[in-house]
């Protein structure tokens, strides 16, 4: 099973992504836990890069996570599918269709259009979509990097991204609210996943 992990820095998917690798841990499953961008020594460069770099276009940014997702899928996620492992990744194509698709305009098709490519169109068979109000979440995230400094009105843009992203693949897209306890949220996303395995 292929399981991504998508919402705002601080709506507490992170720690989502890690109770849910822990789970099938403790069933005896093989678990590749990962995360966007990074993942691989070319895609953490990326990281770096993206993250923590100068100020670039928006075409720019899109394409340097999809170089680092191209490396990610390719050398992590599709062996270790192919070996009968579970990928849960924190972050995947999903983020780049909010964050730059959407909320920087880019375009939902050409940025998934571009990460199909990227990716020889590996999609995750279900994506946990953690949602909280996006005051919540920058509260709780430490400000660290050059997407999470952006102002609140990017990061509304960034959560309705999100909430139009969940209606238009609701085959794939699972939200949650995120506002409850963490215990709580990751026995709902076992349950959900379990009656739909």
């Amino acid at each position: 099973m292929f399981v991504t992990f998508e919402g705002l820095d601080g709506s507490g998917k992170t720690t989502q992504a890690e109770l849910l690798a822990d789970a099938f841990r403790s069933e005896g499953r093989e678990v590749v836990a990962t995360r966007e961008p990074g993942g691989t020594p070319l895609g953490e460069e990326l990281r770096r890069l993206v993250l923590e770099g100068v100020d670039m276009s928006a075409w720019a940014e899109a394409a340097l996570f999809a170089a680092a997702r191209a490396e990610l899928a390719s050398r992590v996620i599709a062996p270790s599918l192919h070996a009968g492992k579970d990928v849960i990744s924190d972050r995947y194509i999903d983020s780049s269709l909010a964050y730059q698709g959407l909320a920087r305009g880019l375009g939902v098709d050409k940025v998934l259009e571009l990460n199909l490519v990227a990716t020889h169109g590996l999609l995750p068979d279900w994506t946990v979509l953690v949602l909280v109000d996006p005051e919540v979440a920058l509260s709780r995230s430490r400000v660290s990097d050059r997407i999470e400094r952006e102002s609140l009105d990017f990061h509304r843009a960034v959560d309705s991204a999100y909430r139009e992203l969940a209606a238009m693949f609701p085959n794939r897209i699972l939200a949650f609210d995120g506002s409850r306890a963490a215990a709580e949220i990751a026995k709902e996303i076992r349950g959900r996943l379990r009656d739909l395995s």
